[in-house]
C-alpha cells in the first residue's frame, strides 16, 4: 500500500469525527442561541412589567394624593404626590430604554404626554384651590376620568408586553425541544455517518493491509527463492568463492574453496581470512597482500599479481589466480568482500612446457648460427693448413699456424659464448643490462654483416639490476633475431640501455632497453596479438612462442615491455621497450589495474 494513500485514509479517519464535532458545535450554538435570544427577550418582558406595574402605582398615588388634598384640604395627601412625580419620570426613562418595538414605542410616548397633561391640569387645581363644591366635585370627576383613561392605556401597554411574554416563552419551549430533537437526530445521523464512514475506511484500511502483507510475503518467498538460486549457483560454479564481512572473518565458503583451502565451511566461519587464504609469491616466496585487506584499503576491485600460490591447511601449494571485490548496500555503503580464484596449476605447467618448447626452438636456431659462425673460422683453418703443407719456408708456415692458431681461438670463443647463452640458470643475481646488450649484440653481429643489417649501440648507464643475466640474453636475442627477419639489406639495428624509471611508477628506478629497427614494421591488425602464444607470421619458421616467452620473462623481473610500430611511413619501422626495475621481483601493482586481474606488465601502443 502506498504511504500516500494510507496518509490519505487515516487523514480521513480523523478529519471525519473531527468535522462532525464541528457540524454538531455549529448545531448546539445555534440552538443555544436561540434559547439566550428567547430567555433575554422574556427577561426584558419581565422588567418591562415589572416597571410597567411600578409606574401604574405610582400613577395611582398621584390620583390618590390629589383627591385626598381636593376633600380634606390637608397638606399631607400632597406627598405621595410629589413623591410619585419625582420617580415616575425615570420609570418612564427605563421603559424606553427597554422597549424595542416602535408601536409599543408610540404608545409609551402617548401615555407619557398625557401624563404630563394631567399633572399640569392637577398641579393647576392645587394652586387654584379652594373652589365651590360644585366645581369641586366636577375636577374630582374629570381627574378620576383622565386617571382611569392612563390606567387603561398603561393596561393597554403591559397587555401587549405580557401577550409578547407569553409568545415568547412558547417559542423558548418549542425552541429548547426542537433543539433536541434536531441535536439528537443530527448526532444519530452524525453517528451512522461516522460508523458507515470508518467501517469503509477500516474495510480500506485492513483490504490494503492484507494486500500488503501478501505482497510481503511474495516478495519474501521470491527472495528466498533468488537466495537459494544465488546460493546454488555460487556452490556449483567451477570457481572457488569465499565471502567475509568488513573486518575479514568468513562467513561463506562454497565447494571449491573448501576443496582449494582444506578447510570446511563449518570450521571456517567467523575465522579470518589470513588464517584459511594464506597467500605467497611463487618467486621470493614472500607473503603476498591480502586480497580482502586491499579491497578495504582501496575501496575497489583488485586482483592478485601473477604467480602467486595459496598453502592449504594440509600445506600443499596451489597456484591460483584470483581477484576481490567490494559487496555495497543500495546507500553504497561496504557491508562485505566477495574473493572468487581459481587453480591455475594446470596452465603453469602449460606455460612451463610452452616455455621449454621455445628454449628448444631457441636452442635450434642457436646450433644453426653456431654452425654459421664456426664453418668461417674452419674453412680458414683448412686453407691455412693446406697452404703449411706446401710450403717450405719456415717463417710462411709459423705465420699461417699463428693464423690458425687465431682461428682455433675464435671457434673456442663462439663455443664458450654459445654454451653461456642459454645455459639454464634460476638463481637471481646482480647485473648490468648494457654488458647483456654488448654481448648479445656481438654474438649477432656476423650474421647482420651477412644480411647486410647494420647494428648500431649506445649505453649510456652502468646500472645494475637484480634479475636472471641469460633470461635477459633470450629476451634481447628474440628481439633480436625478430628485428633482422624483419630488416632488408640497409636496414639498421639500433640498441640502447639508458637508466630511467618505471613508466607506472615514477618513484620506480631501472633500466630501459630500447630494440629498434627500420625494418618493414607490424601490420595494425597483428600488433594487437604479437604478445599471444602460438602467434606468427613466420609461417614456416616460427613457432609464435618468442614474443610470448619474451613477456613472461620480463613479467618475471617485475618489468614492462612495450612495442610500437609503423608501417605507413617508410624506416620507421618497429621499436621494442623493455624496462627492467633495479630492485627485481614483480610489480607490486600489476594486478589493480583498473580494478582488474592483469594480464600481463605490458602495453601495446
Amino acid at each position: 500500500m502506498e504511504s500516500r494513500l494510507y496518509n490519505r485514509l487515516l487523514f480521513r479517519l480523523l478529519a471525519l469525527p473531527v468535522a462532525a464535532l464541528a457540524v454538531l458545535a455549529l448545531i448546539l450554538g445555534y440552538g443555544l442561541q436561540r434559547v439566550e435570544e428567547s430567555a433575554s427577550a422574556i427577561d426584558r418582558a419581565d422588567v418591562v412589567i415589572l416597571h410597567g406595574n411600578r409606574l401604574t402605582r405610582l400613577i395611582l398615588d398621584e390620583e390618590t394624593g390629589l383627591r385626598g388634598f381636593l376633600l380634606t384640604r390637608n397638606p399631607v395627601f400632597l406627598e405621595p404626590l410629589h413623591s410619585a412625580d419625582l420617580q415616575i419620570e425615570p420609570e418612564f426613562d427605563t421603559l424606553f430604554s427597554l422597549v424595542k418595538r416602535p408601536d409599543q414605542v408610540a404608545r409609551l410616548q402617548r401615555l407619557q404626554a398625557e401624563h404630563k397633561q394631567w399633572e399640569l391640569t392637577a398641579y393647576h387645581e392645587i394652586d387654584s384651590f379652594p373652589k365651590d363644591p360644585v366645581t369641586l366635585e366636577q375636577d374630582l370627576l374629570q381627574r378620576k376620568q383622565d386617571m382611569d383613561h392612563l390606567r387603561a392605556q398603561m393596561d393597554e401597554f403591559l397587555n401587549i408586553v405580557i401577550e409578547r411574554r407569553a409568545v415568547r416563552s412558547a417559542e423558548n419551549i418549542l425552541v429548547n425541544r426542537n433543539a433536541r430533537i434536531i441535536l439528537v437526530l443530527t448526532a444519530a445521523l452524525i453517528a451512522g455517518l461516522l460508523a458507515w464512514e470508518t467501517r469503509r475506511i477500516f474495510r480500506l484500511l485492513t483490504t490494503a493491509y492484507t494486500q500488503q502483507i501478501k505482497e510481503i510475503k511474495q516478495r519474501g518467498d521470491e527472495s528466498y527463492a533468488r537466495e537459494q538460486w544465488l546460493n546454488t549457483t555460487i556452490r556449483s560454479i567451477g570457481d572457488a568463492v569465499i565471502a567475509c564481512d568488513t573486518e575479514g572473518n568468513i562467513v561463506f565458503m562454497n565447494l571449491v574453496a573448501e576443496r582449494l583451502t582444506g578447510w570446511k565451511e563449518e570450521e571456517s566461519h567467523g575465522i579470518s581470512l589470513h588464517t584459511v587464504f594464506p597467500i605467497f609469491n611463487e618467486d621470493t616466496r614472500a607473503t603476498v597482500e591480502n586480497p580482502v585487506d586491499k579491497v578495504r584499503r582501496l575501496g575497489t576491485v583488485v586482483g592478485l599479481a601473477n604467480h602467486t600460490y595459496l598453502v592449504s591447511k594440509d600445506g600443499s601449494e596451489i597456484c591460483i589466480d584470483d581477484s576481490g571485490a567490494p559487496i555495497r548496500d543500495s546507500s553504497g555503503d561496504m557491508i562485505g568482500i566477495v574473493l572468487v580464484f581459481r587453480d591455475i596449476t594446470d596452465r603453469r605447467m602449460s606455460e612451463g612446457a610452452l616455455m621449454r618448447a621455445e628454449k628448444l626452438a631457441a636452442a635450434g636456431r642457436l646450433a644453426a648460427s653456431v654452425a654459421h659462425e664456426v664453418n668461417n673460422p674452419l674453412e680458414g683453418l683448412t686453407n691455412l693448413v693446406y697452404i703449411a703443407r706446401r710450403s717450405d719456408e719456415l717463417d710462411e708456415v709459423r705465420h699461417l699456424l699463428s693464423q690458425a692458431e687465431s682461428e682455433l681461438a675464435r671457434i673456442a670463443h663462439i663455443t664458450r659464448q654459445s654454451l653461456g647463452f642459454y645455459r639454464e640458470t634460476t638463481l637471481a643475481a646482480h647485473f648490468k643490462p648494457a654488458t647483456i646488450v654488448h654481448e648479445v649484440c656481438d654474438f649477432y653481429q656476423t650474421r647482420a654483416a651477412t644480411l647486410g643489417v647494420t647494428l648500431l649501440v649506445n649505453t649510456t648507464t652502468e646500472r645494475e639490476v637484480l634479475g636472471t643475466a641469460g633470461e635477459l640474453r633470450q629476451i634481447l636475442s628474440n628481439l633480436l633475431a625478430n628485428g633482422l627477419d624483419a630488416c632488408s639489406k640497409g636496414d639498421t639495428i639500433r640498441l640502447e640501455a639508458n637508466a630511467a624509471t618505471d613508466p607506472r611508477n615514477s618513484t620506480r628506478p631501472g633500466v630501459r632497453i630500447t630494440v629498434a629497427d627500420t625494418g618493414q614494421g607490424i601490420l595494425p591488425e597483428h600488433l594487437n596479438s604479437v604478445f599471444e602464444p602460438f602467434f606468427t607470421t613466420k609461417k614456416d619458421t616460427g613457432t609464435g612462442l618468442g614474443l610470448w616467452v619474451s613477456r613472461e620473462l620480463v613479467e618475471k623481473h617485475g618489468g614492462s615491455l612495450r612495442v610500437r610500430s609503423r608501417t605507413v611511413i617508410p624506416g620507421c619501422g618497429t621499436v621494442f621497450s623493455i624496462f627492467l626495475p633495479v630492485q627485481g621481483g614483480r610489480h607490486p601493482a600489476a594486478a589493480e589495474l583498473n580494478g582488474h586481474q592483469s594480464q600481463s606488465d605490458l602495453s601495446v601502443n
